[in-house]
């Protein structure tokens, strides 16, 4: 292919992606408080008795995906309401969530979600489709958290190496995530991701060397070391920096309380997985 028709080609793509600007979705939920008990048990937490605790809106607005509609990777395939980035692998980046008003459990609520950029880069690992979506949940007709979402897609690249094996002890002070979390936390957030419980895809097909840990699993738990027990309106913005396995050990370090407060997720050989800031309203 020349280095002209390869132009003209990404062009295309760039084309087709940047067309679902604007696409809207909205979707309705109970908040029924099981998939919220269900939730809090997975995480060690008392279970909340009459408002969301922040990031538990994860757990609901998961619409169904027709069989036909789902992809290799198990997401709902792109080309429907998220652009068809030609890239394999896909990862939440980063979210920004304000939380206006605390959502009650057992009053209906809606989610309108719009997609509002898609933006193309090059990386170190080569180029990368960036999505940003805008949520925005109304419960009785009043504004209560308006967040956005920022997907990426790209290429696999080289294989990755674990930092430790199976068998090898855990450094002290750090923890790593089970199976079985990984499988629950899928289940309670309807999220079919083949990345997060099938190994042979992460091996295989996106060059991982275990199974991927959710990032917005990781993402509420530093919000609920950062947060404390307060519910006051407040913004909780994160950014994923490089990925956990189950084999990965990791541990929650928390800056002094105040406002804003700062808080990420270091792997146990110094890279930083995540960052984030709590900031009251």
């Amino acid at each position: 292919m020349s280095i002209q028709a390869k132009a003209h080609l990404t062009a295309d793509i760039r084309a087709a992606c940047e067309a679902f600007v604007g696409n809207c979705r909205e979707i309705e939920d109970t908040l029924a408080p099981e998939a919220a008990d269900k939730l809090a048990i997975l995480l060690g937490h008392e279970l909340p008795s009459e408002h969301l605790p922040p990031t538990y809106h994860w757990a609901y607005f998961n619409k169904g995906i027709p069989a036909h509609d789902v992809g290799a990777d198990m997401h709902e395939r792109t080309g429907i309401f998220l652009p068809p980035a030609p890239f394999h692998r896909r990862m939440w980046a980063a979210g920004d969530v304000s939380i206006l008003q605390p959502l009650r459990i057992g009053v209906p609520a809606r989610r309108r979600s719009t997609v509002t950029a898609v933006e193309f880069k090059e990386g170190n690992s080569g180029q990368m489709c960036f999505v940003t979506v805008a949520h925005e949940i109304e419960q009785d007709g009043a504004p209560s958290i308006s967040e956005r979402q920022t997907i990426v897609y790209r290429d696999r690249g080289d294989p990755e190496k674990p930092l430790r094996q199976p068998e090898d002890a855990v450094p002290e002070g750090y923890f790593v995530h089970p199976d079985s979390e990984l499988w629950f936390y899928s289940a309670v957030t309807h999220n079919g991701h083949r990345i997060h419980w099938d190994r042979d895809f992460c091996r295989n097909i996106e060059g991982y060397p275990d199974l991927v840990v959710h990032g917005p699993l990781m993402a509420t738990k530093l919000c609920e070391a950062m947060r404390g027990d307060r519910l006051v309106p407040q913004r909780f913005a994160f950014r994923a920096q490089a990925p956990v396995f189950t084999t990965t050990p990791i541990r929650i370090v928390t800056g002094v309380p105040g406002n804003p407060r700062h808080g990420e997720i270091q792997r146990s050989d110094g890279v930083v997985s995540m960052t984030a800031k709590l900031t009251a309203l």
